[in-house]
């Protein structure tokens, strides 16, 4: 991928990609000091950069990714963020966890999604399932 830079500050960097139209955030290790307002901040402004792009891929790398969300917080991105992502258009969303993490073999959808969700081990295994065709 040859993304080009949308944005970063101290917690990440948002790249899009605009052959494979795929958007993405690296979470740096900083997210070690973020606070669950600071990560609700964060998938608010990605969640309106998923929408200035319609795009139909997310890929997320939180191999580096320290900061432990609480329960409430998944919650409030079911109700808050999912819905967007659904509005944008988004088909296939993947997170992209350390090499020795154990990988669920299927996708998933949460509740109120429209998307597919998988996790995988290497950047071009979630590449290639991304760009599958749907």
């Amino acid at each position: 991928m040859n993304a080009a830079l949308l944005h970063e500050d101290e917690y990440l960097q948002v790249f899009w990609d605009e052959p494979t139209r795929i958007i993405s955030i690296d979470w740096k290790e900083a997210t070690s000091g973020m606070t669950d307002e600071d990560f609700k901040t964060e998938l608010t402004s990605f969640a309106k950069q998923v929408e200035d792009k319609k795009a139909p891929r997310i890929l997320i790398d939180v191999s580096k990714f320290r900061h432990r969300p609480s329960e409430a917080v998944g919650k409030w991105r079911l109700k808050n963020i999912s819905p967007r992502y659904n509005a944008a258009g988004v088909k296939r969303f993947a997170f992209l966890i350390s090499k020795d993490s154990q990988v669920p073999s299927m996708a998933s959808r949460s509740e109120g999604e429209r998307f597919l969700t998988q996790s995988f081990n290497s950047n071009e295994q979630a590449t290639a399932w991304l760009t599958a065709s749907e």
